[in-house]
């Protein structure tokens, strides 16, 4: 009584109302623009509007969904503007919520927005009932949240009965709810109590633990079908998740969301599974101008650095949560308000005291002035009569192949209305023509020539080509081709009877396509046209089972299971080079093993140094005792011994010494390991001829800039591509969209032709590659499949041979009757079956291992240009020493060296002149002496004479 009677506090204002003001003829669309030449005008008359907000990631998109309200009133001609103020608290502090509350009052503040937690907004709606305030809510509440504030949100109650005539018009009469906690149960009330009005029982259930998983799976072994999801629009993903996990995503399980926030969750990335989802959407998503009003509002707050959705979510750029269109469209009912009762006082602008309570002059004024007003927003049509009068509009969303679709409306006076573009099965079978039959009218069974399903026999090609004739498809009937289709009708005619008992006859005629909707006219063409026009009864061929087909026809139980596959050019053997003997042991490998073998000979050499039993005064060869002790180990014999067992050729000298021994030890089980490696590998490389491919997966294509790919420019493998939300394959699209020249191709043979022409690689449905690489051995299939594919026999809704064909088709693959077919139509015929007998291994070629030869060459030219190093450093040497000439000591060594006939002897050099006692240092100096008595002895007949004196 006091918000009605407080309209007369308002009169002066309502003496001086303008009906013809620009905000009363605003339309929903873009705002006009200012002309940026001139400087925006600067107003003095400023309406402020609060708003008490948490800081998650939604709740900041709302202060930035305010703005942007805010700044497209202001750019319309008013002698007022709006100003926000913006308060973020902490969930569940009520004394700090208070405190903000009144600092935003005292700012003049004197239109609030109540905030999300139930005892924050209690408090603030009881503090602007004593300052008489415009206290507006934006959000969804519970039936036990009884304090009254303006909202154009629809309550509980009105969602409550659009839910039931959803399930009272899909036939859903038992359902199971599922609901977070207790505090969810109030949502459910207007639900089971209108339910029960109608004969629909529903079921409680609470989630007790962490994940839905173990209700779900309980629901599901008590043969629970349709599901009321009451849960929290935060955890809706989660729920999809388990319900994936659990297998519950066929069209034997419903689930009916209450959120209205169901939109902004990523279920595009399951919508080609076959999740039969509903929910309900204030928000006309399908109005161009509300996805334009909504783009704009998210560019805007990107702009100023808030992202409504993760990048995870990046695909749904044009939806926005229900309580910033809720917000968007009061502030421009509220604008249309004020409008209407301009010129507004002075004092309707001056901020009310708080902490004096003093009362606002038209806070109810305003509030019972709202309900003879209207705006066209985002919500729909807010045209207010009463709090309880006004008209709402739901909008019903079910999840399709493209994602949540618009498929029906909920009105609070007219009730549900279902789209016909989308009408169930029930209500489809009033305008489809199911044919039934008879003896003496034969099924007509559409399909399409597509080898080896269906395709011309070799006599009617000869006989065309005899009668120079080309092929018309119309005139083709089941006498002309031959295939796997043929043989299952017949098979299917030999075990199905009609109810006449008649035999089940067929003809068959040729389409050109499977069918394609056209999304503007709604309309189909192709098969599915000719299934729902009637012409066809059945379609029996390669038919992909779709969500969307499914939403117009039927299908039975799939005959067949396949995926996209890649077909690719034959791989060649790999390239035979002269180093494959060298891949038996990688190149970090034989470096790792040189550097050992270096790393072991300086260990040996510095080791047998510091040993007592390394040092001998024995001669290494002969045993001769000398004056001196002889390590045997220096650094060149360790070298020699480190290399030559990694050759595993032995030494002419061993360790003797037990620290030496253990390291050589160590060193020779490694030689043993690393050539039984070695050569085990090396009989893998000579005997197995590895193919090359330049991919093996999707992603490694991806990756191949080389490789160009492609599909056909229609069918359910380009609708896979184009609607598909994984970020491979979204890529692959992409890519493939905007590649120069086109990758698409107008028929499987295009794409064949170019598989083998060029590096291209073509994706196409798996039992199509498997045929054509079974008769064209240069093309191969490369990977598994990118998705599942079910082909199935297509029928009108409602026909009666639906269960009897998917019947049969079941008892046919128990008895494997199908994969026989397969087996016959795949494999007949085949050019490219390899020889299954064995020949044994093939011949070593030389150029596997002409490395070997390589390497031998390498070290002979090598080990030359040593000799002849070590050679010349000798001569070098000995003329050094002597002072002679360079030339008089390189021929004496040359013609050493060239006495070929002579003995393998030579003389030895003594150091000492018996006579007069000069040193020597080369065997010329030696000759050159003038003592006669002084000559070389030769060294081998002196040490024959030194062993025989020593063992005789």
């Amino acid at each position: 009584m006091r918000r009605c009677c407080s309209v007369f506090a308002f009169l002066p204002l309502l003496c001086g109302l303008s009906f013809t003001t620009p905000l009363q003829r605003m339309s929903f669309g873009p705002y006009p623009q200012r002309d940026q030449s001139f400087p925006a005008p600067q107003f003095s008359r400023t309406v402020k509007i609060g708003i008490t907000l948490e800081g998650n990631r939604n709740e900041q998109f709302l202060e930035q969904a305010l703005r942007f309200a805010i700044m497209e009133i202001n750019l319309m001609q008013n002698d007022f503007h709006f100003a926000p103020i913006v308060n973020y608290v902490e969930s569940g502090n009520l004394l700090k919520t208070s405190r903000t509350f009144c600092r935003s009052v005292n700012q003049g503040a004197t239109i609030q927005f109540i905030p999300t937690d139930a005892a924050a907004a209690t408090l603030f709606q009881s503090a602007c009932d004593r300052l008489d305030l415009m206290c507006m809510d934006i959000h969804q509440r519970d039936p036990t949240f009884s304090v009254p504030t303006f909202s154009l949100q629809p309550d509980n109650r009105l969602i409550g009965i659009a839910i039931t005539d959803i399930l009272r018009h899909y036939g859903l009469n038992q359902s199971a709810a599922i609901v977070d906690g207790h505090e969810d149960v109030p949502r459910l009330d207007s639900i089971i109590w209108y339910g029960a009005q109608h004969n629909i029982s529903i079921e409680v259930f609470y989630k007790n633990t962490s994940s839905y998983r173990p209700l779900l799976r309980h629901l599901r072994s008590e043969q629970i079908f349709v599901f009321l999801v009451a849960i929290r629009d935060s955890q809706v993903s989660e729920f999809v998740e388990n319900v994936f996990q659990l297998n519950m995503h066929d069209s034997a399980y419903t689930f009916v969301f209450m959120g209205l926030n169901v939109l902004l969750d990523d279920l595009t990335d399951v919508s080609f599974i076959g999740l039969n989802l509903l929910t309900l959407s204030p928000i006309d998503v399908v109005n161009y101008l509300n996805s334009q009003k909504m783009t704009q509002m998210i560019a805007y707050a990107e702009s100023n650095g808030v992202r409504l959705n993760g990048p995870e979510h990046d695909h749904v750029p044009n939806i926005i949560p229900m309580e910033a269109a809720f917000l968007y469209d009061t502030l421009h009912l509220l604008a249309r308000t004020l409008d209407h009762l301009a010129p507004l006082p002075d004092d309707f602008f001056e901020p009310v005291s708080c902490e004096k309570s003093s009362r606002w002059a038209y806070g109810s004024s305003i509030l019972n002035y709202l309900y003879t007003v209207g705006t066209e927003g985002l919500t729909g049509n807010n045209q207010l009569k009463n709090a309880d009068q006004r008209d709402y509009s739901l909008h019903v969303m079910k999840l399709m192949e493209t994602g949540l679709t618009n498929v029906g409306a909920w009105h609070s006076k007219t009730g549900l209305e279902i789209f016909a573009s989308i009408l169930t099965s029930d209500s489809r079978q009033n305008t489809v023509r199911v044919r039934a039959g008879t003896a003496e009218d034969p099924f007509m069974v559409a399909t399409v020539l597509q080898e080896p399903f269906l395709k011309l026999k070799e006599e009617f090609k000869k006989e065309l080509a005899m009668k120079n004739q080309t092929v018309d498809i119309k005139k083709i009937t089941k006498d002309h081709v031959e295939g796997f289709i043929i043989d299952l009708m017949d098979k299917l005619a030999a075990a199905v009877r009609k109810p006449e008992g008649a035999p089940f006859e067929y003809n068959i005629y040729i389409a050109r396509e499977f069918g394609v909707l056209d999304e503007f006219t709604g309309e189909w063409n192709g098969i599915v046209k000719d299934l729902l026009d009637g012409t066809a009864t059945f379609s029996v061929a390669p038919f992909t089972i779709t969500a969307e087909r499914e939403a117009y026809i039927s299908f039975t139980k799939p005959f067949m299971t396949t995926g996209i596959g890649i077909l690719y050019q034959q791989p060649r053997g790999s390239a035979q080079n002269l180093f494959a003997l060298m891949r038996s042991l990688s190149a970090e490998l034989w470096l790792s093993s040189f550097g050992a073998a270096l790393i072991i000979a300086l260990s040996m050499w510095l080791i047998a140094r510091f040993s007592p039993l390394e040092w001998d005064n024995r001669h290494l060869c002969t045993g001769v005792e000398t004056r001196f002790a002889v390590n045997a180990f220096n650094l060149r014999n360790s070298v020699w011994f480190s290399v030559c067992s990694l050759m595993m050729q032995g030494c002419d000298i061993n360790p003797r010494a037990v620290s030496t021994r253990v390291l050589g030890g160590v060193w020779w089980f490694y030689t043993l390991f690393l050539s039984a490696h070695f050569i085990a590998k090396l009989a893998s490389v000579l005997t197995v001829e590895k193919m090359t491919v330049p991919f093996s997966t999707v992603d490694e294509l991806v990756a191949h800039a080389e490789i160009k790919y492609g599909i056909l420019g229609n069918g359910s493998t380009y609708e896979f591509f184009r609607g598909s939300r994984v970020d491979i394959y979204r890529e692959m699209f992409e890519k493939m969209n905007y590649s120069v020249p086109s990758v698409f191709v107008a028929d499987y043979k295009e794409g064949v032709d170019r598989v083998m022409s060029e590096q291209y690689a073509f994706l196409m449905e798996a039992s199509e590659i498997d045929y054509l690489v079974e008769r064209n051995c240069n093309v191969t299939r490369i990977g598994g499949t990118l998705n599942t594919i079910q082909y199935g026999i297509g029928t009108a809704k409602g026909s009666p041979w639906t269960d009897k064909l998917s019947e049969e088709i079941l008892n046919m693959i128990e008895q494997s009757t199908i994969p026989e077919l397969v087996e016959k139509w795949w494999k007949r015929g085949s050019i490219c079956v390899k020889e299954e007998k064995s020949t044994g291994p093939s011949a070593i070629n030389s150029t596997l291992v002409g490395g070997a030869f390589l390497l031998l060459a390498m070290g002979l030219i090598l080990a030359i240009l040593m000799a002849v190093v070590e050679f010349i450093w000798n001569a070098l040497h000995n003329a050094h020493i002597e002072k002679k000439s360079l030339w008089a000591e390189f021929l004496l060594e040359l013609r050493y060296a060239l006495k070929f006939k002579s003995s393998s002897t030579r003389p030895v050099l003594q150091k000492v002149c018996p006579t007069c006692g000069v040193e020597m240092h080369s065997i010329a100096a030696a000759q050159s002496h003038e003592h006669r008595d002084y000559t070389p002895m030769m060294f081998l007949n002196n040490a024959i004479k030194r062993s025989a004196s020593i063992f005789g």
